[in-house]
């Protein structure tokens, strides 16, 4: 059986020479290569970008499995394929990483209204389906509903922060006014409950399923 689509994320990101979290970091590595040309600080954006969007996305669709990996794929290629074409365009480069999040934000909505007509699986606007597809209903059901009991299953001082970043996709910025936390506190949260995901059998096993 495949591994967790994190736990090969994980693999790549470990490449990096800082935590994928540590925005500061990657921030400076842009702000690097916009000013030597530097090849090596070229490879650590690439590599970070990469994993960034591989990530956003990927939760994203844990969130919602009514698309395939295919979808999943192209949507981390186009993302990041507009993102090596447009770095040269940014005007404020200490603050690549969140433009790169804009993007990834942008696509993903995009996708979503390009989506055919679907069935909602619920009348609160639950996951959706295309209507071709009705012998998967359940299934993306119980994998909406596999998210959403790992975070009950967690702490309670980190259930807040995980249904803030896996159920309504915030930023750790957007979670930091909401909550009020400092970020380096909303990262560790998020840190601990991913490391507990990885650990929720019952949530691997959605993640690990093939289409």
């Amino acid at each position: 059986m495949p591994g967790s689509p994190f736990e090969a994320l994980d693999a790549l990101a470990s490449r990096l020479p800082f935590h994928l979290e540590d925005t500061d970091a990657a921030n400076a590595a842009f702000v690097r290569w916009r000013s030597s040309g530097s090849d090596a600080d070229r490879r650590i954006v690439q590599l970070w970008t990469y994993c960034f969007i591989r990530r956003y996305y990927t939760v994203k669709f844990v969130q919602d499995s009514g698309s395939g990996a295919a979808d999943l794929d192209e949507l981390i290629d186009k993302t990041f394929l507009k993102a090596e074409e447009s770095s040269s365009e940014i005007k404020t480069p200490d603050r690549y990483t969140a433009w790169v999040s804009v993007i990834c934000k942008n696509n993903y909505l995009n996708y979503l209204r390009s989506r055919k007509p679907a069935l909602s699986l619920d009348a609160e606007g639950g996951p959706e389906l295309v209507a071709e597809k009705p012998a998967v209903y359940d299934d993306v059901g119980l994998a909406r509903d596999a998210v959403r009991k790992a975070i009950e299953r967690l702490p309670a001082y980190l259930q807040e922060c995980a249904t803030l970043r896996f159920v309504d996709g915030l930023s750790y910025e957007e979670m930091s006014e909401r909550t009020g936390h400092p970020l380096p506190r909303i990262r560790s949260y998020v840190n601990k409950a991913v490391a507990r995901f990885r650990s929720d059998e019952t949530l691997l096993a959605y993640l690990r399923r093939e289409d």
